[in-house]
């Protein structure tokens, strides 16, 4: 996926994160009700019956809608020079960012923020991060770094895309 596809699909995301935060209790309740019954059956053939309460279905839809956003931005940060580890670190301090606004949201919507979705928030996003790690392993369509053909850990301050090396102006007065 192109960098491009992919800040759009996060921007869309976190669009409907924040805009269900947005909802009035009332309509929240409602719409959780309408997915609980509607994926009752599937989940309660994984779970046991009598088990899925839309209690459930609602943390269960914090921690997927999470792990999607931290798949997406880990697969974002694959495309963009930087290093590696800060590459985790930047997924994993935005993820708690929209996590944090999303909850901060709810205040202004009449429901109560709750610091447990942050952390079951920022826990999905994690098990993404991994995940779109893994896909990096696994798929090169994924595995495409920043302008580079193979999965490499090159240090992205000493080359460029086509593979020449920079040159700084000390470097060509010396040339």
């Amino acid at each position: 996926m192109r960098k491009r596809v992919l800040t759009i699909l996060l921007i869309l995301l976190v669009l409907f994160i924040w805009g269900n935060s947005c909802l009035p209790k009332r309509v929240s309740s409602q719409e959780s009700g309408w997915v609980t019954e509607l994926l009752r059956p599937i989940l309660e053939t994984l779970f046991g019956e009598g088990t899925v309460t839309e209690h459930f279905v609602r943390k269960l839809a914090h921690f997927t809608e999470y792990a999607v956003f931290g798949c997406l931005s880990a697969l974002l940060m694959l495309r963009l020079p930087i290093k590696a580890a800060w590459r985790v670190a930047y997924s994993a301090m935005g993820s708690l960012m929209v996590a944090l606004l999303d909850e901060t949201i709810q205040i202004f919507s009449g429901r109560g923020p709750m610091i447990q979705d942050v952390w079951l928030d920022f826990s999905g996003a994690v098990c993404g991060v991994l995940a779109g790690a893994c896909a990096k392993k696994l798929d090169p369509i994924f595995g495409k770094e920043a302008g580079h053909e193979k999965n490499s850990y090159r240090d992205f301050g000493t080359g460029t895309a086509d593979g020449s090396t920079c040159r700084t102006a000390s470097d060509r007065a010396r040339a």
